[in-house]
């Protein structure tokens, strides 16, 4: 006997991004000598000055009377001026002259600041997730505080996150750089391109050549990825970030665990989940994205997940628009203190019109509409609660990343402790809100813990998805 359980994605296929010009970077430099930073770090033709107690109010007057400087107005708080100067200027030299004046305290270029911790990825701009301007028409804000987050950190190479999914395509130019690789498998190759088989299990695990995860349905060392949906997923959570390449993760060094689970047919059978979450909990991964379930219940499956205890477990609610708490979702209904149920939301912060919901079998919200990553051969969007999941584990990462001593569901109680209360989520979730990275890592840096059977297969199935790329 077969149930099948509905796979969690409505794949569609919304728009190119190729055009995107945007001019986002990471800089980092010392601002107490001129000359240390390139022309277009700070505002052509203008300089601030501060003056010695008891100068001011006749410097400002006089100062302004030379070297065609125009006063333009004093910088409120800090009692400094702000001074335009000729463009054609060598700054340098002004300032040292200036410099030279004993009635000055100091003097500086007006330097630009640009927002710290924002990826050089091209695409970034469209990711509304990660940061929402009102670019698709969303309410400004109504996002994950992805920016604020990496201002604490970026992520770390010693978090492994597990994607048991359909696959993932290993060589993708923005997977590829994350690529989790099982070292003694790997026999000292140094990565996966020059690595060659030898048919031993190296590592007595009971997988041959597991060397970059594994393949649970076919059985093999391929978990490479013919549909899309694992790429797409694995690149929301923890792709390559500020490599100048297309999108940025959640987490951007944070390594990928790819674990195949799907047959032919794009179902996944509960045997083949079972292995893969008893794998991830034996080789290490910290975090383990779940972007699929039903309705029917598995003891197969909830064994596999009482063994997994290690990871934090992220599940997706479930596409159907329903109340959970009626009909309950697997496994994003288990109760397990290390397992967390998302979700979707859109660009308003709205409950997405196919999200599954549940006051008490639902705990947080994730961006899960038009949502871009990472594809079969390039990039494109996909809708679903497949793609909030995998926001709440890239934030999980990073919690994992900053706090390395906590437990699974410390983290879990400190993402859910830390959501940005939502309205019309109120009477929807367990936490009526909305995931807020910021907020999660502030509080693990603070150093609070957050408080706190058949022997049948299962099958689930994809509906509903346009594969068919950009």
């Amino acid at each position: 006997m077969q149930r099948l359980l509905s796979w969690l994605v409505l794949g569609v296929l919304l728009a190119s991004p190729g055009a995107v010009i945007a001019r986002l970077t990471d800089i980092s430099v010392a601002l107490d000598e001129v000359g240390t930073r390139a022309k277009t770090d700070y505002v052509p033709g203008q300089v601030i000055i501060k003056f010695k107690e008891g100068f001011r109010a006749a410097a400002v007057v006089t100062l302004a009377g030379g070297d065609r400087m125009a006063h333009v107005k004093p910088i409120k708080g800090v009692k400094a001026d702000l001074y335009s100067i000729p463009e054609e200027t060598d700054m340098e030299a002004m300032i040292l002259k200036i410099r030279s004046d004993p009635r000055v305290a100091y003097v500086e270029p007006n330097y630009y600041l640009w927002p710290t911790a924002t990826p050089n990825d091209p695409f970034f701009p469209l990711q509304w997730g990660l940061h929402n301007s009102g670019q698709l028409g969303g309410t400004p804000g109504a996002d994950i505080k992805a920016v604020a987050a990496w201002d604490i950190t970026q992520g770390s190479r010693d978090v492994i996150v597990a994607i048991i999914d359909t696959g993932v395509e290993i060589f993708h130019p923005d997977i590829a750089p994350n690529l989790w690789y099982n070292i003694e498998e790997l026999q000292g190759a140094g990565n996966y391109a020059n690595w060659r088989p030898n048919g031993i299990d190296d590592d007595g695990n009971g997988y041959v050549d597991d060397v970059v995860g594994w393949d649970f349905f076919s059985n093999n060392n391929d978990p490479g990825d013919l549909v899309g949906h694992g790429t797409h997923v694995a690149g929301i959570a923890a792709a390559a970030g500020n490599n100048g390449r297309g999108v940025a993760g959640v987490s951007w060094r944070s390594r990928i665990m790819p674990l195949a689970a799907s047959s032919p047919n794009d179902g996944f059978p509960i045997s083949a989940l079972a292995e893969a979450l008893i794998y991830a909990q034996r080789m290490g991964a910290h975090v383990v994205n779940l972007s699929l379930g039903g309705e029917g219940a598995s003891q197969t499956l909830q064994d596999a997940v009482n063994q997994t205890t290690n990871p934090v477990i992220c599940a997706s609610a479930g596409n159907d628009g329903r109340d959970n708490d009626i009909i309950p979702h697997y496994p994003s209904s288990y109760t397990n203190a290390n397992l967390i149920a998302v979700a979707a939301t859109g660009p308003t912060d709205a409950l997405a019109s196919f999200s599954n919901f549940g006051k008490n079998n639902v705990d947080v919200a994730a961006p899960g509409v038009n949502i871009l990553s990472t594809y079969i051969k390039g990039y494109t969007y996909l809708d679903g609660t497949s793609m909030a999941v995998p926001m709440v584990a890239g934030i999980a990462a990073l919690v994992r990343s900053q706090r390395p001593g906590l437990s699974a569901a410390q983290v879990v109680s400190i993402i859910k402790n830390n959501v940005d209360p939502v309205g019309a989520l109120a009477n929807k979730l367990t936490t009526g809100g909305r995931v807020n990275a910021a907020k999660a890592l502030h509080q693990a840096t603070d150093g609070d813990d957050g408080g706190g059977g058949g022997c049948f297969i299962q099958t689930l199935r994809l509906e509903g998805v346009d594969s068919s790329g950009p």
